[in-house]
């Protein structure tokens, strides 16, 4: 009964706990029967012949061994193998064969009890141990079935979510880039306007002190002394034209 009473604590630590084993079923002993279950998988019709075939052969050996050996873990042995497999139909179905060549191997070494309540009623409770130990194996492996394909879901949805959100980025960061040389170039833009505007503004004056030069150079003689102080006021006032005419001539190059 040691083993029933240990299965039926993990079935409470499941139907009324946080939702894990009492008392570390799942994460000791499912985890690496989960594996050898995917290494080991084999056609259900096999299985379940072999299922079938096991629990005659177990039935055999407690009928030739009699009660002096209890053979009630080796049922519940093959059931966990099926529960590992089969769905809780199956299993319940498994474990009322399993109760019934129980009572079967129990009758066959003792006829005189085939009138007594107790080896019927002991079969019945076999048949609620053998049925709630495999059933609960068998939801429990196919809710962490479940659970993995889930998490293996949100896993590539989060993928594809941080790929999205990397893509994101980069436009967001390209966008901004394109932003910031706009606001560079319209800015140039304005400066280059700005200067162009002020060359003419500037250049309005100069073309004036540029002809009072001339008209003073022609009323004034060579041998005074302003002449020269005008002729260098004359060639500054061109050289000034002329800066002013390369900005334009860049501006246009700029613009061109």
């Amino acid at each position: 009964m040691a083993p029933i009473v240990f299965c039926l604590d993990n079935a409470k630590g499941l139907a009324y706990g946080d939702g894990k084993p009492a008392s570390g079923l799942e994460d000791a002993t499912v985890a690496p029967l989960e594996d050898l279950r995917t290494k080991l998988a084999l056609s259900p019709g096999f299985r379940r012949v072999g299922g079938f075939l096991l629990l005659l052969l177990v039935g055999w050996l407690d009928y030739i061994t009699g009660p002096e050996i209890a053979f009630a873990p080796f049922y519940i042995l093959i059931l966990l193998g099926l529960g590992f497999y089969e769905p809780w139909g199956i299993c319940l179905a498994y474990s009322g064969l399993a109760a019934i060549t129980y009572l079967g191997a129990d009758l066959l070494w003792n006829p005189a009890r085939a009138t007594l309540v107790y080896p019927y009623w002991r079969a019945l409770a076999r048949l609620f141990s053998f049925a709630l130990i495999s059933s609960t194996i068998s939801q429990l492996v196919r809710e962490r079935t479940r659970l993995r394909l889930s998490e293996q879901a949100l896993q590539e949805k989060a993928q594809e979510l941080e790929e999205k959100n990397r893509r994101l980025e980069e436009t967001l960061r390209e966008l901004k880039r394109l932003q910031e040389d706009l606001i560079a170039k319209e800015r140039q833009a304005a400066i280059a306007e700005t200067i162009y505007l002020a060359t003419y503004e500037i250049e309005r004056p100069l073309v004036s002190i540029s002809i009072y030069v001339e008209e003073l150079l022609q009323t004034v003689q060579r041998g005074e002394d302003i002449y020269p102080t005008l002729e260098k006021i004359g060639e500054r006032v061109q050289d000034m034209e002329r800066i002013l005419k390369d900005i334009r001539k860049f501006r246009k190059g700029e613009g061109g």
